[in-house]
């Protein structure tokens, strides 16, 4: 199945991995159906047990098939595999930054295309996710509604741009914010910024400026990943 020089090229799991993974992705084998197991895969590739077996291990860290111990391997779903990708991102002090790089690439194509296929029902679902969280910040220390009118208007956002891939990723990456998000947003004076911040980008929306939406939503990330860097070194400070 694969000749010296693949196998001296990249190790012989891997190798079954990627061809397995290959027969996932052409639709051989389908999303919950069952794989064959070791020996019979292993004749198929011609290779050993032991290689399948650690190729399947291989193909379960990408997320791309379920091992259920004394049932089988199992193909996974792409939310699955999404989830799987999105997880190597242990939100600690040193990966903020990567996050929060990779959310002002999502976000930004997210206000161009959200400003080529929005309605203005769309336009107004968003405006009013601002106004009631100004109404919320204005009363005071409702933490759990801020958090969950913030996550709405970033998700609202990635839905209304109709990329499918887009709205799975940014579902993940900013769930893996969540802890974060409910200490950022009880530092005096962060809900109303933020606030403020999500009412300037709907503005530039609503005139479809994407160079100044794309500016905007730019800022507003930097402001809450330096209110997060901030708040964790005052934390570590403490502690």
């Amino acid at each position: 199945m694969f000749n010296d020089f693949e196998i001296e090229r990249k190790g012989i799991s891997e190798r079954a991995a990627d061809h397995i993974k290959q027969m996932i992705v052409d639709g051989r084998y389908e999303v919950n159906q069952k794989l064959p197991g070791e020996r019979e895969m292993a004749l198929n590739l011609k290779v050993s047990r032991n290689t399948v077996r650690e190729a399947y291990k291989i193909l379960e860290a990408y997320g791309y098939v379920r091992i259920k111990h004394g049932t089988g391997i199992f193909v996974a779903s792409e939310e699955h595999q999404i989830l799987k990708m999105t997880s190597f991102f242990f939100v600690s002090t040193d990966r903020i930054k990567d996050l929060f790089a990779i959310r002002k690439i999502l976000e930004k194509n997210a206000i161009q295309w959200a400003i080529e296929n929005a309605s203005d029902e769309q336009i107004n679902k968003l405006s009013q996710i601002v106004e009631e969280a100004k109404t919320v910040a204005d009363k005071g220390e409702d933490y759990a509604s801020l958090a969950r009118l913030d996550h709405q208007f970033h998700l609202a956002l990635a839905d209304i741009s109709q990329n499918s891939v887009l709205i799975r990723i940014m579902h993940n990456l900013i769930d893996l914010l969540e802890e974060s998000r409910m200490q950022v947003i009880q530092i005096p004076g962060r809900p109303v910024k933020s606030v403020d911040e999500h009412a300037d980008i709907i503005e530039a929306l609503k005139v479809k400026d994407v160079t100044l939406a794309q500016k905007y939503m730019e800022e507003h990330l930097e402001s809450v990943e330096k209110s997060i860097m901030e708040n964790l070194k005052a934390k570590d400070i403490v502690e």
